[in-house]
């Protein structure tokens, strides 16, 4: 492979890492005290500015968006997503993030924390692209899964929401709601089948299985009655097909690799700079993946601002279209969802412009 074209596909693969901090990546066993990574050092910057009443409990989600859309849609617009984020390297960096990546947070009773779901921490995704496994690493579970410690949040994701380039919705809950938010938190990290080690897109933290940072955030958030149906109108099914897929006969150590049924995963590697030169509606469909859309997520989160926010905000003309069967929906939800809430504002409207639904 040329140099040319290993910085091409290094550039592909930072989609695999797409949820996992860039500094300080939380490599911590369960302790006694299970909250406290999460809890302890106040919170970050862009939720303090916020100002929420400390008397009142509430739960948070703050989304980072990827530079440009991802339009999982069909294989076209998923080969030229993939193109275009491989070579927007800019856009990648100052959006502190490849896919988008998704933060729960929560006050209760004056408590307040913050995580995330994190994994494939050591480049294995990426040196599995390289080595010609195509897509199969982005459906593959990693074994290095961790919750993200309150201290170790990106300073590039914390900067852009701060600067009020992500979707902040802060929705007040009864204190009955927190406290199972929190529980949610504690009890996958203290589960015997230690599910916060599986990284997966695949993966259902609320059946303990493992997750990402998608999945894990709704999931939390659900369990406090925040957008608590959402986790079931954002799944997206994706059709594969071989030319999409490789494989090598060494099995990284520490992965899980995903395989198409029946035998129909490719046996041999496909070049990154193939992969994307390849047509991926070519073939029959060797198997149909369910994963979080995060464009479906963000949709609902900007449609629960309609009627509060300013009309130019410009969270509005980011999202996907709405005739889409999985974003369409999922933005009508976030819009009725946040109409239960008798008070909205918007807070910090100078910076953060996080969306704040009070009782």
């Amino acid at each position: 492979m040329t140099r040319g074209a290993a910085v091409v596909a290094v550039l592909i693969l930072m989609l695999v890492s797409a949820c996992a901090p860039a500094e300080r990546q939380s490599t911590k066993s369960v302790g006694p005290d299970l909250l406290s990574p999460y809890e302890s050092g106040g919170w970050p910057a862009f939720l303090q500015r916020l100002t929420l009443p400390r008397e009142r409990d509430y739960v948070v989600l703050a989304y980072v968006p990827p530079a440009h859309p991802i339009d999982l849609s069909t294989p076209a617009r998923a080969r030229r997503t993939l193109a275009l984020m491989t070579f927007d390297q800019l856009g990648a960096m100052e959006a502190g993030t490849t896919i988008g990546h998704l933060v729960v947070a929560w006050q209760c009773d004056g408590v307040q924390g913050m995580t995330s779901m994190t994994g494939e921490q050591d480049s294995t995704g990426q040196k599995m692209y390289l080595s010609g496994w195509g897509v199969t690493p982005v459906f593959s579970t990693f074994a290095d899964g961790a919750l993200v410690d309150l201290a170790d949040f990106p300073a590039e994701q914390h900067r852009v929401l701060l600067e009020g380039r992500g979707v902040v919705v802060a929705a007040e809950v009864d204190r009955a709601g927190c406290a199972r938010a929190r529980g949610a938190v504690r009890e996958f990290a203290a589960h015997p089948e230690a599910p916060h080690l599986n990284y997966s897109l695949l993966l259902d933290p609320a059946r303990f299985e493992g997750g990402g940072c998608l999945s894990f955030a709704l999931h939390v958030a659900a369990e406090a009655g925040v957008m608590a149906e959402l986790p079931g109108l954002v799944n997206r099914d994706v059709e594969l097909r071989a030319a999409q897929l490789g494989a090598r006969d060494t099995v990284p150590e520490g992965v899980e690799v995903y395989r198409a049924p029946g035998g129909a995963h490719p046996d041999g590697p496909v070049g990154v700079l193939e992969l994307l030169g390849r047509d991926w509606a070519q073939g029959p469909v060797v198997d149909v993946v369910t994963i979080p859309d995060g464009e479906a997520i963000m949709a609902a989160m900007v449609y629960a601002r309609v009627g509060t926010a300013p009309k130019n905000d410009w969270r509005y003309s980011r999202i996907m279209d709405r005739a889409d069967p999985v974003i369409g929906p999922a933005a009508t939800y976030g819009y009725v969802w946040a109409r239960a809430y008798p008070n909205r504002r918007i807070a910090d409207a100078s910076g953060v412009e996080a969306l704040v639904l009070e009782r």
